[in-house]
This record gives structure tokens, sequence and C-alpha cells, in this order.
């Protein structure tokens, strides 16, 4: 049979993924260290989600090496700078799949870096642990998401919120994907509470004069306002509000609003007020977590940054990926994967957390929560929220060769 030139190259370059899989095989078994990586935002205008991961990941894999590592051997964690460019995750991804020879990867804090890094470690079957609250809808057997989906955070604080606030709710969002996905979740859950959307607005995420928003918001008269703005430029708007004398007006509702620690930058003249829901918060008053924070002082010094509901996803997912090594007794992806099959149950510092097999996303408790002062106290408890399947749509068990991003449809 003659071979093309096309089906030559692409049969040469399988046989390189499959041969390079076998060498990081062979090197796990063969040394006494297995390298895991963190490629997080560290530089950059996104280090203010970046660096708290990359931290919590760091002392994760430290408490994982003082019990002796894993199968016996200790993990070397490979620290890679994605610098708040998207360029350079796809590279580091490729370093370190085949350089490195991780046998794990964690990072990516947007949906965008997100998009470049997971088609690399596909490639070369590296797990991806991806540790931030999203949009939701990852569906792929190579990724593990340990955080929140969006309907895990928003379905609860919207239902609590039209239940005790009122049933009139102004949505305004920064100007991509995940805020958008949860733009649907807000007509459907005002629909389903007898509630309405009387405004949704979005914004680019440079926009820092939010002086008409404010009218519109103003003229529409909501009983509460949800806000999905994200980053430095956005935390201009809570300025803006609270200088406009609408901050004790309206009520503030968000499922971003102290991930980029908006609370601890702004004043409490400015944030005082704001409820938000997440899976954790630094001050929660449970004994899994005093413990967490104490072992955690003890090792990075009591000057750290807040600990809020996206870095605790830098600890977590270590943590649930080292409990599916254990469960498979080996660092193989496909070993990995496979032991997720009958879910994966850990219990961390916001409490009992499972892994669940058809989708790779994460049963948990969500919190709804205010601040004062810059200090986050609970309003409620909403336990153990299981991921969305997309009405059936991710199911890794029966379609494991599925690599979606899927949208809601509710």
């Amino acid at each position: 049979m003659k071979l093309s030139r096309r089906r030559f190259v692409g049969s040469a370059a399988a046989a390189a993924a499959v041969a390079m899989t076998m060498a990081r095989s062979t090197f796990a078994i063969a040394s006494d260290t297995v390298a895991v990586g963190s490629l997080h935002d560290l530089t950059g205008s996104l280090d203010a989600f970046g660096l708290p991961s990359h931290m919590c990941m760091k002392f994760a894999i430290e408490e994982l090496n003082a019990t002796g590592g894993l199968l016996g051997k200790r993990i070397d964690l490979k620290t890679y700078d994605g610098q708040s460019d998207i360029k350079k995750f796809p590279q580091y991804a490729q370093q370190a799949a085949l350089n490195d020879k991780v046998v794990m990867l964690q990072g990516a804090i947007t949906g965008a870096s997100r998009e470049a890094t997971r088609p690399v470690l596909r490639r070369y079957k590296v797990p991806f642990v991806y540790g931030t609250i999203y949009e939701g809808g990852l569906c792929e057997t190579n990724a593990i998401s340990v955080n929140t989906g969006s309907d895990q955070q928003a379905v609860p604080l919207l239902e609590w919120s039209f239940k005790n606030l009122g049933k009139k709710c102004f949505y305004i969002g920064a100007d991509y994907n995940a805020p958008r996905n949860i733009g649907i979740w807000n007509n459907a859950i005002a629909k389903k509470e007898g509630g309405e959307m009387v405004g949704e607005e979005y914004y680019p995420l440079d926009v820092t004069d939010f002086s008409t928003a404010i009218s519109k918001i103003q003229a529409a008269k909501p009983d509460f306002l949800h806000s999905c703005l994200v980053g430095g430029p956005h935390m201009s708007f809570y300025r803006q509000w609270a200088a406009a004398g609408m901050l004790k007006k309206i009520p503030i509702v968000s499922v971003v609003f102290g991930g980029g620690q908006e609370h601890m930058i702004l004043t409490p003249e400015e944030s005082d007020g704001v409820i938000a829901a997440y899976n954790y918060f630094q001050e929660l008053d449970t004994p899994e977590n005093k413990e967490f924070i104490k072992r955690f002082e003890a090792s990075v010094g009591t000057d750290h940054p807040y600990i809020n509901g996206i870095a605790i996803g830098g600890y977590n997912g270590p943590m649930l990926w080292a409990e599916a090594v254990k469960k498979a007794g080996s660092f193989n992806r496909d070993d990995v994967m496979a032991a997720l099959a009958d879910n994966i149950e850990w219990t961390g510092p916001g409490g009992k957390m499972i892994l669940d097999g058809k989708t790779h996303s994460t049963q948990q408790d969500v919190r709804i929560i205010q601040v004062k002062n810059r200090v986050w106290s609970l309003v409620e408890t909403r336990p153990q929220i299981p991921p969305y399947d997309f009405n059936g749509r991710c199911n890794l068990k029966d379609n494991p060769k599925n690599v979606d991003i899927l949208n809601p449809q509710v």
C-alpha cells in the first residue's frame, strides 16, 4: 500500500505522542519523584487571581509531601508564570508535558487561557485540573473542574435574592462568555421565582466610566442589582455606585465580587453590604477550615493574600487529584481518569467534595455571604449542590471522547 505524505506525517505525529506518553510513564516509575505543574498568572493584570491560587497549590503539594508524597514518590512542583498573556499558556503547557514530564498540570484563570491550555495537555495525555470558578460546561475526560460552575453559585444566590430582596433584578456584567452565561441563569431563575429582569447590560473589560450604567439602573428601580463585573477597571463601578449614594439604597449581589480581592481593595464605605456566593471564604467557622488556616499560616505566615473561593481551588485541585491517583494506584492518565468513574470523595477546608465521574465536576457546599468592614460573614449555606450535567449532555462515562464547552439550556 502506498503511504501518502499526509498519512505519513499524521502517523508519525501520533506515534510521537504515544512515545512521549510512554516515556513520561517510564520516567515516573523510574524516578523517586514525580512532577506536577502550576500554570497561573503570577504577574500582569490577573496576578490578584493567580498568586493566591498558586500559593494554595504550593501548600497542597507541601502537605502531600509531608505525609509521604504519592505512591511512595515525592512531588516536585514545576511553576510557570502565564504572565496574564494568553500566548504563554500553550507554550508553557507544552514545556510542562515534553520537557518537565509532568503527570498533572493545574492552572489557567480565564476561560481563554483554559482553552489555550487544555488541547495541548489532551494531546500529550497530561491531566488538566481547572481550579477557578467559571461559566460551567467543561466536559472533557482529560479535564477536571474542582471549583463551582456558574449555576452552582448563581442559582442559589438568585433564589435567595428573589426571596429576600424583592422580585425586580437588574443585571450588569462584563462582556464575555461567563457573565453572558450567567445572564441566561438570571432570566431562568427570575421566571422560576416569579421575578422580573428589569435590565441587563454588558461592558467591555476596559470600561471605567459607569455613569450611564448607574443612570439606567436608577431609572429601572430594581429591588437588587446583580453584578458580574470583573477586573481592576470594573472596580471603579463600585466606587461610582457608592459616590452616587446608591450602596445603601439598592443591594448588590454577585458571584464574582471578592474573587479579585475587591473587598480588600475597596473601602468599607464602597463595599459594605455586598452579598456574594462561593464554596469557600477564609472566615468559614468550621473545624476543618480552622485547622486548615492554622496549618497554612504556620507554613506561609499570617501576612498572606486573602484566601477566597477562587484561590481555594489551588488547594482542592491537587488533593482531589491525589485521591484519584491513590485509588488508581498509578500516575498514568487513563488509569487516573478511570478511577473517577465511581466518583471521588474528599473533605477539605470547605467541607465535603465529590468529584463526579460523569461530568468531572464537583459537588460541594455553597455559601451565601455578606461583607462588612472587609470581613465576610455567613448568611446561608446550600449543602452539596451537584454539578449541572447540561440536561444529560455531559456524560463522560458514555461519551469519553467528548471535549466540549457546553452552554446552558434552561
